[in-house]
C-alpha cells in the first residue's frame, strides 16, 4: 500500500468495536511495516505460506496487549496474527490472544531456523504447564541459545551437530502445551539429545507425542522421524 492511502485510511476501533482516535505512532508504525514486509511470501511446513502485508486496509484494533493492526496470515494454521505497534505479534485462539513474537525479525528468524533443519532425523515431545507459566530450563548440557530467533513462544538451542526448538502450542483451557524437538546430524545422536533436553527442562510434565507435525504423519510416542530415508526408529 502506498504511503498515502494508508494515511488516508487509517482508523481505529475500540475492542467493543466502537471508532476511536488513531493513536500516536499507528499511522507510522503501519507504513514502516508495509515499507519492510509488505508483499513478503514464503512456505513454512504447508503450501499456504506466511502472507505480510495490510492488503489494502489501514485498522487499528485494541486489544488486552496494546493497539494493534492485522499484518500476518499464518498460512500453516490459517490464522492471522496481528501486529503491535511496536512490532510484537499477537495471536488469537479459542478467544486468548497471547503475544508470539518479541518482533518480526524474531519471527522470521525461528522461522529460518526451523526450515534449516526440519529435514534433519528428529523427535517430538510435549510439556503441560499450568496456565501462563513456561517451562524452566537450564542452559547445561544444551547448544548456545540462538537469541536472534528465540522469543516469547519460540526458543531455539542450537549449534552445528544439534538444535533444539521449543515452541509454545496451546494457551488456553486448563493448562498450556510447549512442543520439544529434538534435531540431530546423525539419527544415532537423537536419544542423546533427547535426554539432554528432559533433564534441562523442569516445570512441566512431560508427555510422548504420538504426531510429529512436520512430517504429518502419526507414529508411535517418542519414535525419531528419520526424513532423510523415509524411515523410522524408536
Amino acid at each position: 500500500m502506498p504511503t498515502d492511502l494508508i494515511r488516508a485510511l487509517a482508523r481505529a476501533e475500540t475492542s467493543d468495536g466502537n471508532e476511536a482516535a488513531v493513536p500516536p505512532g499507528a499511522v507510522e508504525a503501519m507504513i514502516r511495516f508495509e515499507e519492510r514486509y509488505g508483499g513478503l511470501w514464503y512456505p513454512l511446513l504447508g503450501p499456504n505460506g506466511m502472507e505480510h502485508g495490510l492488503n489494502g486496509e489501514a485498522i487499528i484494533y485494541l486489544n488486552t496487549d496494546g493497539w494493534t493492526f492485522p499484518g500476518i496470515l499464518d498460512g500453516d494454521q490459517t490464522w492471522p496474527v496481528d501486529v503491535l505497534l511496536d512490532e510484537r505479534t499477537v495471536m488469537t485462539l479459542a478467544g486468548r490472544p497471547r503475544v508470539v513474537n518479541s518482533s518480526i525479525l524474531q519471527r522470521l528468524e525461528a522461522h529460518a531456523q526451523l526450515s534449516q533443519v526440519r529435514d534433519r532425523p528428529h523427535v517430538t515431545f510435549a510439556i503441560a504447564t499450568e496456565p501462563g507459566r513456561e517451562p524452566t530450563v537450564a542452559a547445561t548440557g544444551l547448544p548456545g541459545l540462538d537469541a536472534e530467533a528465540t522469543g516469547p513462544a519460540d526458543r531455539w538451542w542450537v549449534d552445528s551437530e544439534t538444535a533444539i526448538h521449543l515452541k509454545l502450542h496451546k494457551w488456553w483451557g486448563e493448562e498450556d502445551v510447549w512442543i520439544a524437538r529434538c534435531f540431530t546430524e546423525r539419527a544415532e545422536n537423537l536419544a542423546t539429545t533427547a535426554d539432554a533436553l528432559r533433564h534441562a527442562v523442569t516445570g512441566g510434565v512431560w508427555r510422548n507425542e504420538d504426531w510429529c507435525g512436520l512430517c504429518t504423519q502419526v507414529r508411535q510416542p517418542a519414535q525419531a522421524c528419520l526424513p532423510d530415508t523415509g524411515k523410522q526408529n524408536s
